[in-house]
């Protein structure tokens, strides 16, 4: 116990040293503790804890209060029996012709570092904010390591040189003192640039604007010049596109490429006329949400005695957009359309992406359609892939066929071909249903937020996002057709761009099983060597869980990111050997990518160069890349976009209380979340008078009482407080309220 004792002194030492504040709470302290040092402590009692403060506070580190927090001692910080502990502010003193290592750096709140070597998953090195020379956060570094401790297995380091800047665009508040002096405060919290520009010319108190950093220095400072001026910070809209612009996201197209677009023309000529197959006489229709302006993806079903013909066709964006012309490269540059709470910044112009392109009512258009046999048991037998003309004879809404499904209403009016179609639709999507259900499909339904907004941009209402049945319909009949074309392109051995997914990290998915147990949620497999069917075992066996959205959430942040690669591993989420993205070319470039490797080594392969085709297939390796990367901002900006909405919308609702389902859990908060999704903490201060301290081995706190949050609990909340500029919604407990399937078993 003496041992243990001055261990925990020594560790608080090196956590108190590490902090920028004057005091920290027992609750934090006691989960650092836990968290940087738990394996060389082993499972530690409040008992040995308090021993461990006793002595910490007699070496004069810190000093008790009459709450629950400790003073530290910021003048006894240097002075300690362990010689080679690196105090607050000691200054680097390892051999800087050292072998350096290259990695990404990582900022917390208080300014130090966490280095994920290049190709690495965990951090290796620890940075002190002394040594971190200026980089920011997500730069890529070159660091050598030193001679001192540090918390946790994390290797000391200085880091020598930023190799590459994340990012050297940025937004910013441009604000002014009482004394005319300006400084510029960045959206991004945990960048630490103190930016001077060049020029202010134009710019007032309370402007919002975009930086260009164009020279960097070790101490922090760094010159810039502005580059655009977003409009004042209470202009509608400029909230958006601050989040937009700082996520290094352009959402203008030049004057060069609007002029181009607007040179384009829907041509049927003999040419297209004759490699084309005419579809127009077929009942091909649409059915997207009410708000869609572009379509990229249409069909038809019919059955044939007892299999069933399924044709989907897909707008061909690749006619208008050139390998490697100026339209071409933009929408590489882009990757992805983003779609926000109350715009698009799409992929390619306007009027492509809602005209040309479109799969317009009553339009001739081109398109790539894959026609599909399909039997009933939902294999695929026949797949024809071939450039048409469609034109597409209704433009439905999900919400019209959710109602004719549900009977709401009748298709009088309608072509009898179109009525018959959408009815044997319904009847092969139960046998796809069916058929993905049995060989392993995950159907994850994790709620999304519909955001409404007026039109000064301030949320009206928040609510969850319906998925009906024709919804399913579309996407059953989308991924059947991204799965053909697959096997297709297989068979015929042409180069490929594939969307795969790995299978889950087994200690995230005994993480999962950890917390999903503590659900009511049955873990019927083993975890060890998982396969797809396993997992979908385990939600069809549950399936009358109450907990479901929030197990669907755990297990879906236990899962590896799917992405694009011209090497095919099979997607695990679908259970798909063959999977690809072919059929939103409008809105993603890998589907345009697929499009013209069908017109480069099938329709056209007689015509096109070789040359061509070798400069295209040598990029694709490099442009999934790419791809995947842009998937990624697009998805961060639609995530900060929504939490800043979150905020305003709650930020009027201070005072009022919601019930909330518990999702997270720290040492020194608790993450809980609203039906319509919205996310809040609750701070350990506003979870009543209890002593709490974390128990990293049940993922709980646990109060001296003996009460004890968890993931899943359901509980009434106030809301407290609202910070609009780091997004963040703070609730106060109010009270437990009964589990939804069963008491908390006694641990």
């Amino acid at each position: 116990m003496v041992n243990k004792t001055s261990a925990i002194a020594k560790y608080i030492k090196i956590i108190v040293s590490d902090t920028r504040n004057d005091k920290i709470s027992s609750h934090l302290l006691f989960g650092l503790l836990v968290k940087k040092f738990g394996e060389q402590l082993g499972r530690l009692s409040e008992q040995e804890f308090q021993s461990g403060v006793d002595a910490a506070a007699a070496q004069g580190i810190i000093e008790r209060t009459n709450t629950n927090d400790f003073l530290i001692k910021k003048t006894n910080l240097h002075h300690h029996q362990n010689n080679n502990f690196r105090p607050h502010q000691q200054s680097y003193k390892g051999d800087e012709n050292a072998p350096r290592v290259k990695g990404t750096i990582h900022l917390n709140a208080a300014g130090n570092g966490f280095i994920t070597l290049i190709g690495e998953q965990k951090a290796t090195f620890y940075v002190q904010k002394t040594n971190v020379n200026g980089a920011q956060d997500g730069d890529i570094v070159e660091a050598v390591k030193t001679n001192f401790d540090t918390p946790g297995d994390l290797i000391d380091a200085k880091v020598m040189e930023v190799i590459e800047h994340s990012k050297d665009y940025y937004v910013g508040e441009f604000a002014l003192d009482k004394l005319g002096k300006y400084q510029v405060i960045l959206d991004d919290q945990k960048n630490t640039l103190k930016i001077m520009l060049n020029n202010i010319n134009g710019l007032v108190n309370g402007s919002k604007i975009l930086i260009h950093v164009t020279d960097y220095k070790a101490n922090g400072i760094a010159y810039g010049e502005v580059t655009k001026i977003l409009g004042h910070k209470t202009d509608v809209g400029v909230d958006i596109m601050s989040i937009v612009y700082d996520n290094g996201v352009n959402p203008d197209f030049s004057d060069e490429v609007l002029n181009y677009a607007k040179t384009i023309k829907l041509d049927i000529d003999e040419e297209q006329a004759r490699v084309r197959t005419d579809l127009s006489d077929k009942p091909i229709i649409t059915i997207d949400p009410a708000t869609s302006k572009d379509f990229d993806d249409a069909f038809y079903c019919e059955k044939r005695g007892e299999k069933y013909f399924l044709s989907v066709s897909i707008a061909d964006v690749s006619h208008y957009v050139k390998y490697d012309d100026i339209l071409d490269k933009e929408a590489l540059r882009r990757g992805c359309s983003i779609y926000l709470v109350d715009r698009v910044i799409p992929m390619l112009p306007h009027n492509l992406s809602d005209d040309l392109c479109s799969i317009v009512e009553h339009q001739p258009r081109f398109a790539l359609t894959c026609d599909m046999v399909i039997n009933k048991t939902g294999e695929t037998e026949d797949i024809k892939v071939y450039p048409t003309i469609i034109n597409s004879h209704r433009r439905f809404s999900y919400d019209e066929v959710n109602d004719y499904f549900a009977n709401h209403q009748v298709f009088e009016k309608e072509e009898k071909a179109v009525v018959q179609s959408i009815d044997v639709g319904l009847e092969l999507s139960d046998i796809l249903k069916k058929m993905k259900d049995a060989r392993g499909y995950i159907a994850f339904d994790v709620p999304k937020a519909n955001i409404v907004v007026d039109e000064h941009g301030e949320p009206v209402d928040i609510t969850r996002e319906v998925h009906g049945r024709a919804q399913e319909m579309i996407e059953d009949f989308m991924v059947a057709a991204n799965e053909a074309v697959t096997v297709y392109a297989k068979k015929h051995n042409f180069p490929f761009v594939y969307r795969i997914h790995e299978k889950p990290d087994e200690k995230r998915l005994a993480t999962f099983a950890i917390e999903a147990k503590k659900l009511g949620f049955k873990i019927t497999t083993d975890i060890d060597d998982i396969k797809p069917h396993d997992i979908s075992e385990w939600l069809e066996f549950n399936k009358n869980n109450p907990n479901t959205d929030l197990i669907n959430f755990l297990l879906l942040t236990s899962m590896s990111k799917a992405k694009y690669d011209v090497k095919n591993i099979g997607h695990f989420g679908l259970a798909s050997l063959n999977y690809t993205h072919f059929t939103s070319p409008i809105r993603r470039y890998p589907d345009l990518m697929v499009h013209r490797i069908f017109w480069m080594y099938d329709f056209l392969k007689d015509t096109t160069a070789p040359t061509t085709r070798t400069k295209f297939t040598n990029e694709l390796e490099e442009d999934c890349v790419l791809s995947s990367k842009n998937e990624m901002v697009a998805q961060k900006c639609e995530r900060e976009v929504n939490a800043l909405k979150f905020a305003e919308y709650m930020r009027k609702r201070i005072g009022q209380q919601y019930e909330a389902s518990i999702v997270n859990i720290s040492s020194s908060f608790i993450s809980a979340q609203l039906d319509n999704t919205i996310c809040g903490t609750i701070g350990i201060k506003n979870l009543g008078n209890d002593f709490y301290t974390y128990n990293p081995n049940t993922n709980e706190l646990v109060g001296r009482t003996g009460t004890r949050f968890y993931i899943g609990m359901h509980v009434l909340i106030e809301v407290v407080d609202v910070n609009l500029k780091t997004r963040k919604i703070d609730f106060k407990l109010i009270k437990v309220l009964p589990n939804k399937i069963y008491s908390k078993p006694k641990i």
